[in-house]
């Protein structure tokens, strides 16, 4: 159970393994899956150099319908988040905050 407070902890915990610890989508996971991991470094660029935080939030909520994620291939954070926080909606959203937030840092410049 990572803290809520730290974006790079969760990312480690939860989504490297799929897209990798550099956010380039190649974790160890990755090669099983059917739907490559999204490189999350590329976010930014993909959207006009803007990175999508709003978009990102949802598809970690899970409100998002996007292609990649249409198939629900990647977990759906927003239930087991909300397990973790005891059903605190607050601290499921530092969460989503926080490593919406980290991910932004591993956008390419």
């Amino acid at each position: 159970n990572s803290s809520p407070n730290s974006g790079n902890e969760m990312f480690n915990n939860y989504c490297a393994v799929c897209h990798g610890k550099d956010g380039k989508g190649s974790g160890p996971a990755a090669p099983a899956l059917k739907t490559p991991p999204t490189d999350l470094t590329g976010l930014a660029k993909k959207n006009g150099g803007k990175y999508p935080a709003s978009h990102v939030a949802a598809v970690i909520r899970g409100q998002a319908t996007t292609p990649s994620h249409g198939s629900q291939d990647m977990p759906v954070w927003g239930p087991l988040f909300s397990s973790i926080s005891q059903g605190h909606e607050s601290q499921v959203q530092q969460r989503i905050t926080n490593l919406v937030t980290y991910v932004d840092t591993l956008q390419a410049k």
